[in-house]
């Protein structure tokens, strides 16, 4: 079901093994796949399918930036392979990534080949008021989140000196710093399930989360530094985005 290469940073896995069970598989080799989606049961597959993410995403990339090589059945029924087995691989057409995020739409996912991380060495989380989330770019964070309500931003670090950083970052931006947060990840992580994603500009958010509320929002959470946003409403195409927003007030104001 698994085959793991640690020295690769690499495992291959069966698209029906539960994300947990991968995750507890190659932990013990010291190594995570960096994609932490609110898991209620979720498939390797489903998540690679339906290109779920969490608040890792932000350092370490979306589902299509960690699948290295799949194997798919068509609807006719024919078995397809595309990329490959190690992290250096440029041969054929990128089939992992076009069937990452199709729902299911260019066929059934059996097997993927996935690019892990090492386990963070230590980690510390900073609660801070809202800030620009740029500032704390320089100190690498694993993780830079909104949550709304509660105008509250979460700041991980993952590394040997996440403590260094983290009290570099709290003289810059203020804020309290958690050790033990293991917890309050579960608990941030939890928020998501069941929101809708809604993508912008990062310049956009806070006036993303403003049209959110006015839509009837009662919860958004969310990526600021990339423009990745989750709340409790759907996306809707009739309502322009921030950024059409300002383009049709600049056209309306000529």
């Amino acid at each position: 079901m698994i085959t793991h290469e640690a020295g690769d940073l690499t495992c291959t896995v069966e698209a029906g093994v539960y994300l947990a069970e991968l995750q507890e598989h190659v932990a013990r080799g010291g190594q995570m796949l960096a994609l932490d989606p609110p898991d209620h049961g979720l498939t390797v597959g489903a998540v690679f399918d339906r290109a779920l993410f969490g608040p890792r995403a932000h350092r370490y990339g979306l589902p299509r930036d960690l699948v290295l090589g799949v194997r798919a059945r068509l609807a006719d029924g024919t078995v397809v392979h595309g990329g490959g087995k190690v992290v250096k691989n440029v041969a054929g057409y990128d089939l992992p990534k076009l069937f990452t995020g199709a729902h299911g739409l260019l066929g059934e996912l059996l097997e993927l080949t996935l690019r892990l991380h090492p386990l963070p060495a230590a980690t510390m989380t900073l609660v801070a008021p809202p800030f620009d989330p740029h500032v704390v770019e320089r100190f690498h964070p694993a993780c830079v989140e909104i949550a709304w309500p509660g105008e509250t931003m979460l700041v991980r670090f993952e590394s040997p000196v996440a403590a260094e950083l983290a009290r570099a970052a709290q003289a810059e931006i203020g804020g309290e710093l958690i050790l033990d947060d293991e917890r309050l990840w579960a608990d941030h992580r939890e928020r998501q399930h069941g929101l809708h994603l809604h993508r912008c500009l990062p310049a956009d958010v806070g006036l993303t989360v403003e049209q959110l509320a006015g839509r009837g929002a009662t919860a958004v959470v969310g990526r600021p530094a990339r423009g990745w946003l989750f709340a409790d409403v759907a996306v809707d195409e009739s309502v322009p985005t921030a950024l059409e927003q300002r383009v049709i007030e600049r056209f309306a104001s000529r």
